[in-house]
């Protein structure tokens, strides 16, 4: 600015030039009347004794020095130099002036010193009038830039410069109107503009849209455009992210090395600008760390391998570095740990113990000394153990039972501690329990069934879950087998003779003496099932039998049936195949004797007879034949033919009955 005003004074300083006369010599302008005054001119001067180059020549100079004037009458004198002005000794056109020249710059900075220039002069002055009219007018222009300023979203700015304004201009007035709508509105805009940012974050993508319109409304250029395009550009972004973001969650989700890694690349991608890109570093750190405890798991189940290349697939950017370092203190301790030894594991806690109080993992490697610590102590019982049981004595294995127990069970240990147990635990129980089989044994070997019942007795000393439990149960099972089968033979070896004699009922009676569970209960319902067979056969037989005396056509039907069910294995199935013949054949007999009355009638006697009997195929024709006579007597009935005197009309036909008779 002060280089634009560096010449000002010039213009109150300078004073015109000297004449047109004065820049010339004089001898230049006398006549040309005095020319014969002089000498011969030189050559060099001989034109100017030509007068049509020399009035040229004035002409020239004269409309010079004429456009040179005229310019300088026109010209807007240059401003003084306002930066170096001793204000307070200033005349008001100074003042005045230099206002103008402030002002003309158009900025709130300017407008306002310009204001403040001129407001100081007296409210008496002759040029307040003019001087208020100018602040007026500078006032306005404050505030309509300070309108731009809002319009282009420099709220506070806009503010600041509005209340700037002097109080007593007409512009002040408004000024704390004008700012309570611009507030208003920016608010508006801001909430919107906020509140979609929100449903994004909420994954509400189509609420964010909506809102965006609404930017629109704003009576605001900044919000109504460039925040909008912002927020739309945001949308899109954030649906891309978004996708990105499910897609690699769902590769974490499948728990591989792959799928960690293609994972993390993609929430890398997600720009530093998106919404999601909180949530996206979130993540990144989420699965980096899940990636860790998984790391550890593995080195916790002796997979050294997997867990260091799942450990090599971990960014060193997601913010966990210091614990991959603890890891590598975390992978040595349990190397030395997994010896066994308590070398190993005094070397596995002491390396452990390297993790200060500061490192994020220095709880998990307390955790972990104390459990190799409590190792050492199961180490040095099971060695006590094992060291009491190699006396030998019940007692000793006793007590080394008692120590080894004192293991904690879901020590490394306590596997080995637990086998051990049980091998002394067996030891004992031999050594208590072998001199009670062997008692058992004596008795037993007697073989009478009270003194199996003694054996029996003494073995079932031995508790249930002992060693040689299953010995004294297969002991038990076998004398109790031998006192039941000496019960029980006699009344089945009874039951069997009672049967040979025929006497199939009293049979089955004895032997259903033999109670279920029994040795020889299953013996004695086979017996018993074919007796009952027998039995059965007989009484189906003998009701036949008297059925079929009564001699009629349904009392032989009806003995036929009975005689088929008697059972196929009993010893009456022959004498009921040869009743069912003869009954057939009587069958058939009843059967042509009816054929003399009626042929229907005959037909369904016939027709009783089983298939399995003898007389069933003569009985089969006989039926055919008896149908062929019903069908020509039919046809007969239905076309009457002319006899001849004395015809027979049953002449050539065939007769009633056949004389058949069963086979000798």
């Amino acid at each position: 600015m002060a280089s634009k005003y560096n010449d000002g004074d010039s213009a109150f300083t300078k004073r015109p030039s000297a004449s047109h006369d004065d820049a010339y010599p004089r001898d230049c302008l006398h006549s040309k009347s005095n020319a014969n005054r002089f000498p011969a001119t030189p050559l060099g001067l001989r034109w100017l004794r030509s007068w049509p180059i020399v009035v040229l020549i004035l002409f020239g100079i004269l409309g010079t020095v004429g456009t040179t004037a005229i310019v300088s009458l026109f010209r807007i004198p240059t401003l003084p130099n306002c930066r170096a002005v001793f204000w307070p000794t200033a005349s008001a056109a100074l003042r005045l002036q230099c206002a103008d020249s402030y002002a003309a710059e158009g900025s709130v900075k300017n407008l306002l010193a310009a204001i403040k220039l001129v407001d100081q002069l007296p409210a008496d002055h002759p040029l307040r009038t003019d001087i208020n009219q100018r602040i007026e007018g500078w006032a306005s222009q404050v505030l309509d830039l300070a309108e731009r300023s809002f319009e282009a979203g420099d709220l506070e700015g806009a503010i600041a410069s509005a209340r700037k304004i002097p109080a007593k201009t007409a512009a002040a007035r408004l000024v704390e109107e004008r700012i309570a709508r611009w507030q208003k509105i920016w608010k508006e805009g801001e909430d919107t503009f906020n509140t979609a940012v929100a449903q994004l974050k909420k994954k509400d993508f189509q609420k964010a849209f909506s809102l965006s319109v609404k930017l629109l409304d704003v009576d605001n250029k900044y919000w109504a455009t460039e925040k909008y395009n912002e927020l739309t550009k945001l949308i899109g972004v954030a649906r891309t992210d978004l996708k990105a973001l499910s897609e690699a969650l769902g590769f974490a989700k499948e728990g591989t090395v792959k799928g960690f890694t293609e994972a993390l690349k993609r929430l890398k991608n997600i720009n530093k600008e998106s919404i999601f890109y909180a949530e996206a570093q979130s993540e990144r750190k989420n699965i980096a760390k899940r990636m860790l405890q998984i790391s550890e798991e593995l080195l916790a189940n002796r997979q050294l391998s997997s867990a260091q290349v799942l450990l090599s697939a971990i960014p060193r950017d997601t913010g966990i570095n210091r614990e991959i370092a603890d890891f590598q203190i975390f992978v040595t301790a349990y190397q030395q740990a997994w010896i066994g030894s308590v070398d190993g594991l005094e070397s596995a806690i002491s390396r452990m113990k390297t993790l200060g109080k500061d490192r994020p993992r220095y709880a998990q490697g307390q955790r972990l000394i104390a459990q190799w610590e409590g190792e050492l102590r199961n180490l040095t019982l099971l060695s006590q153990a094992q060291e009491q049981a190699g006396r030998g004595s019940t007692a000793d294995l006793g007590s080394a039972i008692s120590t080894a127990r004192q293991i904690s069970r879901d020590s490394p240990q306590w596997e080995e501690a637990a086998k051990q147990i049980n091998k002394w635990q067996t030891r004992i129980e031999t050594v208590e329990d072998r001199p009670i089989l062997e008692r058992g044994d004596r008795l037993a070997a007697v073989g009478t069934p009270d003194n199996l019942r003694a054996a029996i007795q003494e073995v079932r000393k031995i508790s249930s879950g002992r060693t040689l439990r299953n010995e004294a149960e297969n002991r038990i099972a076998d004398w109790t087998g031998r006192i039941q089968r000496l019960e029980d033979q006699p009344l089945l070896d009874q039951a069997r003779q009672r049967a040979n004699t025929g006497d199939l009922a009293g049979a089955i009676a004895i032997a259903s003496r033999i109670g279920q569970g029994r040795v020889l209960y299953n013996a004695a319902q086979d017996d018993i099932d074919g007796w009952q067979v027998q039995e059965n056969g007989r009484l189906r037989l003998d009701e036949a039998l008297t059925v079929a005396a009564r001699g009629d056509v349904e009392s032989l039907t009806r003995a036929i049936d009975l005689a088929q069910q008697v059972p196929s294995q009993s010893s009456n199935r022959d004498r009921a195949d040869s009743q069912i013949d003869q009954w057939s054949w009587e069958l058939l007999d009843q059967a042509e004797s009816a054929a003399e009355r009626s042929l229907d009638q005959a037909i369904s006697i016939a027709g009783r007879i089983p298939s399995q009997a003898e007389a069933y195929e003569t009985a089969q024709s006989q039926i055919s034949a008896w149908q062929a006579a019903r069908r020509r007597s039919v046809e007969d009935s239905q076309r009457p033919l002319p006899s001849a005197p004395g015809s027979d009309p049953n002449t050539g036909a065939l007769p009633n009955t056949l004389q058949l008779a069963p086979p000798p």
